[in-house]
């Protein structure tokens, strides 16, 4: 092993990534994330004492490494809005249950039991992640940062895969103890963090690397059309702005201008703000702000979000503007849609242009 154990690398890192994701809460990042990212920088440290310099008790290691699976896939999965408020606080009671329960294994002295449940945890809970980013359609609920680090499902999936493979760490490490008196496992533990370290790092430098939007495809245009075809006609370059905010989810970009929506859809800018002028009646800004809108009905009536963290999830960067074409869109405020919408039930499969008139209905419910 080398002198300077290796989970203190991972834990200068994480808390590293810490520093740069906290300016994002508020912003559509739940304090949540941080209180994870800093529960693992904290494990790193303990682990790094622990098998590299003098012994920590070993109920303060299992008792913080038992919680981090829960944390993990609570967090992930608040991320992408795939839970309510009820239940996140469901999940942390049972996470405090669990702690509770460990440490009572602790004090009757059931090492088995002990690592047995430390095992199961991980376990279960990367298993289910695992499932989740291989069968579910998921999408981070904000646009930052998460949504330039990984795609959501391969995000859960790899998450998933790194709680599996601390389960088999753990189980080594387990056997190790009872059968050749700890001979292999700092070299396992610290093996296991310089994988975590490498992954680590690519992912965040991958953040840092610049948007390669010259490398975005071409889409083909409907019907075979293009450009050396006089041009698209205003309806089909229509059809590609909608499949863009539809499918891509381009509206979530913040300060998304007409220059950047005309480059993703490699046409004249001009012709893409004279198509949206000329069918459906009104500008750019007020076009990607109706499929903004659109997105914050659907989390407001699927899930118990906070309004101040809808609005950046969505590609506003202020309440006030938020507040002002959602009132434009729908004709109430969030608060009226949300209450309104669970009274009458939830809208499905309602385009755009159709958002006004759902709302007038609820209205004169």
């Amino acid at each position: 092993m080398l002198l300077f154990p290796l989970p203190f690398l991972t834990a200068f890192f994480l808390i590293f990534i810490l520093l740069y994701v906290a300016r994002h809460v508020g912003r559509g990042l739940p304090y949540l994330a941080l209180i994870t990212i800093s529960a693992y920088a904290l494990q790193s440290v303990l682990m790094g004492v622990h098998w590299g310099l003098a012994d920590i008790p070993r109920a303060i290691i299992a008792s913080l490494a038992i919680v981090l699976p829960p944390l993990t896939w609570l967090t992930l999965n608040t991320l992408a809005g795939r839970i309510s408020a009820r239940v996140r606080v469901v999940s942390l009671v049972g996470t405090v249950l669990l702690l509770i329960l460990l440490n009572a294994a602790f004090y009757f002295q059931l090492s088995t039991v002990i690592e047995l449940a430390g095992i199961l945890v991980y376990l279960l809970f990367g298993l289910h992640l695992v499932w989740l980013g291989w069968h579910q359609e998921l999408d981070w609920m904000a646009n930052r940062p998460l949504h330039a680090v990984l795609p959501t499902q391969r995000a859960f999936f790899l998450t998933g895969a790194l709680l599996l493979i601390s389960a088999g760490v753990d189980a080594m490490v387990a056997v190790d103890i009872r059968l050749n008196d700890s001979q292999i496992s700092s070299a396992l533990v610290g093996y296991s963090n310089l994988t975590l370290l490498l992954i680590l790092v690519l992912m965040f430098f991958r953040v840092g690397s610049p948007p390669r939007s010259v490398a975005v495809p071409e889409p083909a245009l409907p019907g075979g059309s293009s450009e050396d075809d006089d041009g698209p006609t205003a309806q089909e370059i229509l059809d590609l702005l909608d499949a863009e905010m539809e499918k891509n989810h381009l509206y979530r970009s913040e300060n998304l201008s007409l220059n950047q929506i005309a480059r993703r859809i490699r046409l004249p800018a001009r012709q893409v703000s004279s198509a949206v002028n000329s069918l459906r009646a009104m500008n750019v800004p007020q076009y990607v702000n109706t499929f903004r809108i659109k997105d914050a009905c659907r989390i407001l009536e699927e899930t118990d979000m906070p309004v101040t963290e809808i609005v950046f999830a969505v590609g506003f960067t202020t309440k006030s503007n938020f507040n002002r074409e959602f009132q434009r869109v729908t004709g109430v405020n969030p608060s009226e849609w949300r209450t309104r919408s669970r009274k009458f039930g939830a809208s499905k499969d309602v385009s755009a242009s159709d958002t006004r008139k759902l709302s007038r209905s609820k209205v004169t419910s």
